[in-house]
């Protein structure tokens, strides 16, 4: 009876963390680090700021802990795509929809790393995993080029352009929202198809060198 109340118990204080990590990136996102407010957080979770506290310590560690679990939710899912197998364009294509589709599904973090980068000049996103993000797109440019497929580029400033065109997007969307139709939702599933896609083939048209075969 004691491990089962335990186990609840640990259940139950896993449960609270998730939902005050949900209603902290929400917050986060709305306002960033600086503008946040521990008590929105609170009551949007139905827990108190001593709880708060309790499980995080701080308003930096709660940001921390945002951050992190957004960059290894994104890690995990970049990781599916098969880098090694597979002609690079086809490659390089499965890796680009893979990090958009995450954009789209967590729209929340783009709008946070923006604040990082206005409030914080990166000094929280230094310490997350950069090398996972970064590194596949370099070693698949690189791999490009030694092949012929690509033409001659930087790999880590084309990496760096490539990532804004994949946040872009979700970043501006209400600013974007003033170029279509009134009421149009950007973050519809035919929107997101159409926007991946055009991204994608604008991709390879800039990348892919002289001669080689796009194809979409």
């Amino acid at each position: 009876m004691t491990k089962l109340k335990n186990a609840n118990k640990t259940r139950d204080a896993e449960a609270t963390k998730a939902s005050i990590l949900d209603a902290a990136e929400t917050e986060f996102a709305r306002a960033g680090l600086l503008g946040a407010r521990t008590e929105n957080i609170a009551e949007d979770t139905g827990v108190t700021r001593a709880m708060i506290h309790y499980y995080y310590e701080s308003k930096e560690k709660l940001y921390h802990a945002v951050l992190d679990r957004s960059f290894q939710r994104r890690i995990r899912n970049l990781a599916k795509v098969d880098l090694e197998s597979g002609p690079v364009e086809q490659v390089l294509q499965n890796y680009v929809r893979a990090f958009m589709e995450e954009s789209f599904d967590n729209v929340n973090i783009s709008s946070i790393l923006l604040f990082e980068s206005i409030q914080n000049h990166g000094k929280y996103y230094k310490e997350m995993a950069l090398a996972a993000i970064y590194e596949p797109l370099v070693k698949i440019f690189e791999r490009g080029m030694q092949d012929g497929t690509l033409r001659k580029l930087d790999p880590y400033q084309t990496a760096i352009n490539l990532v804004g065109m994949c946040v872009f997007y979700v970043i501006a969307r209400n600013n974007l929202s003033h170029l279509f139709p009134e009421g149009t939702d950007l973050l519809s599933r035919e929107m997101i198809d159409v926007h991946i896609n055009e991204a994608i083939e604008m991709l390879l048209h800039g990348v892919l060198a002289q001669g080689s075969a796009l194809k979409v």
